[in-house]
């Protein structure tokens, strides 16, 4: 057993399940908020926050929770308001209720509260997406719906000392498949739908669902997710339930420690099979990362993907790829105290998945640049400009300028 950990039979652990390194960075959370390194070292109910965290970890509850306040502006919108405004939280968490390190098992609850509260009249109603008609969602964390929703609920069990991983219940298939560490998140990384995941897996959320994952090796896993039913955001899952909307996803992994001298890395097949409804038909994606070097802050990410039309998350063909930078300030000599800042370039080019609605142009193009600044252990501020060439519902080509700000705070 890792020194730190429980060595038998607890109830609520004070510390994590002992899991294989990639499970564990999809299944578990830190006890710690507060991140060093920002512009400001001190802001206010820091202590509150992180006394918070530390009490609740001690029994067994660990969680990460963002809260963004958002401003996206359009100006070259062709339709609605070219300045809107938003207020999201995303709360995910882990409650251990129990480990047993002879048996090499460990039970938890994970749960996963959204919520988005339109600001201003635009906000309320309006996105970018709709007002100029693209196909890839430039508020990639930004829900049509206001109020909470639930996008998961499930029983988590691990078992052979952490190699073996499943749950069961509703489960959010994308906190675990198709993650990525360089794009993978629109607070605090690139916000365009496209390059937070692939428009091409079905990755539902609010639905009843399995996922199960196996690391039987330390640079090799695989996962599985498999969901059925209908359910949108802020639906129970039974809410138009039928056995004719189901998908079934599956990933293999390869994580080298050093990938030809570049540094860590990892690479992941994803066939997938699934039914809306109407035929089925299935499609494969790809999603890769690469630390370019092993001390280089620079690193590489790209996801491809091609599927039935009938069945894809809305693109039927689709690439996404960029680079990143970790603490540019920093590494270009600007700064010496700025250690979680963070940059990006991305670029986007998708097909349209079946639809009813009018497709003007079948080949979509986004370009995307962001920057996020730590301002304090807390709070961080993320500019962020999209150009998109050629929107799919809409006859004007454009380019249409996307500029948007948000600030994140975590806890």
């Amino acid at each position: 057993m890792n020194s730190g950990r429980e060595r038998r039979f607890t109830l609520f652990p004070a510390m994590s399940p002992a899991l294989e390194p990639y499970l564990a960075a999809q299944d578990e959370f830190g006890n710690t908020a507060i991140r060093p390194g920002g512009l400001f070292d001190v802001v206010p109910m820091e202590a509150e926050v992180q006394g918070a965290k530390y009490w609740l970890g001690a029994r067994g509850f660990r969680y990460q929770l963002d809260q963004t306040f958002t401003y996206s502006g359009a100006p070259d919108t062709t339709s609605g308001s070219p300045n809107m405004g938003y207020y999201t939280l995303k709360f995910f968490a882990k409650w251990a209720a129990y480990v047993d390190p002879v048996a090499g098992t460990a039970g938890w609850l994970s749960a996963q509260v959204n919520a988005k509260e339109g600001l201003g009249a635009g906000g309320q109603h309006q996105s970018v997406a709709g007002n100029i008609g693209s196909l890839t969602d430039e508020q990639g964390t930004i829900s049509s719906r206001n109020g909470f929703r639930v996008p998961e609920l499930a029983w988590q069990q691990s078992v052979a000392h952490g190699a073996f991983v499943a749950l069961a219940g509703v489960v959010s298939q994308s906190n675990y498949l198709d993650v990525n560490t360089y794009a993978n998140s629109g607070r605090g990384q690139f916000l365009n739908s496209a390059l937070i995941n692939s428009m091409v897996l079905p990755l539902p959320g609010f639905n009843f669902g399995v996922n199960f994952q196996w690391q039987p090796a330390s640079e090799f896993y695989a996962m599985a997710g498999a969901s059925a039913g209908r359910a949108s955001a802020g639906q129970t899952p039974w809410t138009r339930f039928s056995w004719q909307n189901w998908s079934i996803e599956t990933e293999f992994g390869f994580a080298p420690h050093d990938f030809l001298g570049l540094g860590p890395g990892v690479y992941r097949v994803q066939p997938f099979l699934a039914q809306a409804g109407g035929p089925t038909q299935g499609g494969v994606g790809f999603n890769f990362e690469q630390q370019l070097g092993r001390k280089s802050p620079f690193g590489w990410f790209g996801r491809f993907g091609l599927g039935g039309a009938q069945v894809t998350g809305g693109a039927a063909t689709q690439v996404g790829t960029g680079f990143v930078m970790e603490a540019p300030l920093e590494n270009l000599g600007l700064v010496r105290r700025l250690t979680n800042d963070y940059a990006g370039v991305g670029f986007v080019w998708s097909q349209p998945s079946a639809t009813s609605r009018t497709v003007y142009h079948h080949d979509e193009y986004v370009a995307e640049t962001f920057y996020t600044l730590q301002l304090s252990p807390l709070l961080r501020l993320q500019p962020d400009l999209q150009l998109v060439w050629n929107p799919v519902f809409n006859p004007d080509p454009g380019p249409f300028t996307v500029v948007q700000a948000q600030f994140i705070l975590s806890w």
